[in-house]
């Protein structure tokens, strides 16, 4: 494995465990500052900077302290230079989502710029 996606599987991690757990710090490490969340919950887009996720975090209760199932599988991982993408299976006590996760590598680290979802085809 890369050095590149060692890096882009760690961004992804702290994806997976701020979900997991709902700490904003974990998920802050994973993120960019300025990044964006756009995809959609059943029939409803959302578009909103990455402060949304956080505030969510912070307001609803973390499948890891209510038991509820929580898994994500890194499906496919792209590399072009300094830029990346992460296709994600991610599911909950709701919905499972594919997300696309788009990354940009700063210096020697690789964080989350936006992440784009939809639930999965059944």
């Amino acid at each position: 494995m890369s050095s590149d996606e060692q890096g882009i599987r760690g961004a992804i991690a702290h994806y997976v465990e701020g979900m997991r757990t709902h700490d904003v710090e974990a998920l802050q490490r994973g993120f960019h500052r300025q990044a964006i969340l756009c995809g959609y919950l059943g029939d409803d887009l959302i578009a909103d900077p990455i402060a949304a996720l956080y505030d969510w975090a912070q307001a609803n209760p973390a499948p890891a302290a209510t038991g509820d199932p929580f898994a994500c599988e890194i499906l496919d991982i792209k590399v072009t230079g300094r830029v990346a993408t992460a296709t994600v299976r991610e599911s909950d006590a709701h919905d499972t989502v594919i997300d696309y996760f788009h990354l940009l590598k700063i210096g020697n680290t690789w964080s989350i710029v936006s992440k784009l979802w939809d639930a999965e085809s059944r």
